[in-house]
């Protein structure tokens, strides 16, 4: 193609009629295209064999500026997947960020972009709180997501959040390896308080879910009752309650409060991580209320009101 103007290529690719910059220069897609010793239309070099991209994806790769023969021969999605070891793992990014809890395009950014390693872009972690929790286990405090990329970890961030959540132990949280779906449901019946069904309609019965009915069952040998027992279910309790990770002041622990991390700051300050259920006792601190006393009825005697005049009964006449 011969430039219409003095002005480069180059420049006018990017520049559009209404004086605004684009990257794509869609000229550049039109006329005779010249490539591999031929020259023929967009059109004809879609429909050629050598061709390995569809007719709109190979005008948009000339329209960015793209030299005609590598436009047409080379095939879409031809990266390689990106793998990174951490810990002694190996994964593809798209791996790393199932496991960790961060977003994707999140490490892709700060790899690409920011410039990190991957082990730094891993090590910072997920935007929001619950990322930074201090977790205590094996000896060593670190915060939750550190933990999921751990060598030790069996599960991925979200199942071990979920896990401690529901107060398993944090060792328990990390190491142990989630249960298949296909090994739930076998139709071996349970027996408790006067019931018998398979595990998973106790778990919708009791809105706990199956796989930690099995690890209390398996675990620790106990039977079904002793295990709903003990998380705290019995046929009249209703649904389990509702519990949360906190990052709190030492000061502020509460009764009931589940002590999962313990990071100390200073010399003075300690953190503790906790899980707390949404019925907890209210804080130590808290203000006592104070018991109003019934107030004694009155023994003074009340004047009745006087009936209204269109009340008062009619006289009789004599």
């Amino acid at each position: 193609m011969t430039p219409t103007s003095d002005e480069p290529v180059e420049e006018r690719r990017h520049r559009t009629k209404g004086g605004r910059t684009d990257r794509y220069n869609w000229e550049l897609a039109r006329g005779r295209i010249t490539a591999l010793g031929e020259s023929k239309t967009l059109r004809a070099w879609a429909a050629d064999e050598r061709c390995a991209v569809t007719r709109e994806a190979l005008r948009t790769r000339l329209a960015l500026g793209w030299e005609p023969a590598a436009a047409i021969t080379t095939p879409r999605h031809d990266k390689p997947d990106m793998q990174f070891t951490y810990a002694e793992r190996t994964l593809s990014l798209r791996g790393w960020a199932d496991q960790s809890g961060i977003g994707y395009h999140t490490l892709y950014n700060r790899i690409k972009k920011s410039g990190m390693t991957f082990a730094e872009a891993l090590e910072k972690g997920g935007d929001g709180p619950h990322f930074t929790l201090p977790i205590t286990a094996f000896g060593e405090t670190k915060p939750l997501s550190h933990w999921a990329v751990d060598h030790r970890a069996n599960s991925s961030y979200t199942t071990i959040r979920r896990r401690l959540a529901e107060g398993w132990d944090p060792e328990q949280a990390i190491t142990e390896e989630p249960h298949q779906r296909s090994t739930l449901g076998t139709g071996v019946p349970h027996r408790a308080f006067g019931l018998s069904m398979g595990l998973e309609d106790w778990a919708r019965h009791t809105q706990i879910p199956a796989g930690h009915l099995r690890h209390r069952i398996d675990q620790y040998g106990l039977p079904l009752e002793a295990a709903l027992t003990s998380l705290g279910w019995t046929p009249h309790s209703g649904a389990p309650a509702e519990h949360d990770l906190l990052r709190i002041p030492a000061a502020q622990l509460q009764p009931g409060d589940h002590i999962l991390g313990v990071e100390q700051t200073g010399a003075a300050q300690q953190f503790l991580t906790v899980r707390r259920s949404g019925t907890s006792a209210a804080p130590l601190n808290a203000a006592p209320h104070r018991t109003r006393r019934p107030q004694r009825a009155s023994t003074a005697t009340t004047p009745t009101p006087s009936l209204p005049p269109a009340s008062r009964p009619p006289r009789v006449r004599r």
